[in-house]
């Protein structure tokens, strides 16, 4: 994958990522969907973020408790932990 990004110093840089480090990053963004999913609140009174909604809706569609922790923890693990990675 080729990518062109303006880094700090208003410097277009452009690199080649392998599948190796696609594989890297898709697995970091598993990890970090899940600590979202585990320490995140859905129960708050303020509005949600566009974010939060679309995981609301989508345990809504699963009927998953969004609001309670052990059901919305234990459907998007189950989720990622059975999600193959495309970049192997």
């Amino acid at each position: 994958m080729n990518i062109k990004f303006t880094a700090h110093k208003s410097t277009e840089r452009e690199l080649e990522l392998t599948q190796q480090e696609l594989f890297q990053l898709f697995e970091m963004m598993k990890v970090e969907f899940k600590e979202n999913i585990t320490y995140g609140i859905f129960r708050r009174i303020r509005m949600p973020t566009d974010t939060e909604k679309s995981i609301m809706d989508y345990c809504k569609q699963h009927d998953v408790d969004v609001a309670y922790d052990k059901d919305r923890i234990a459907f998007f693990t189950a989720i990622l932990d059975n999600l193959k990675n495309p970049y192997q």
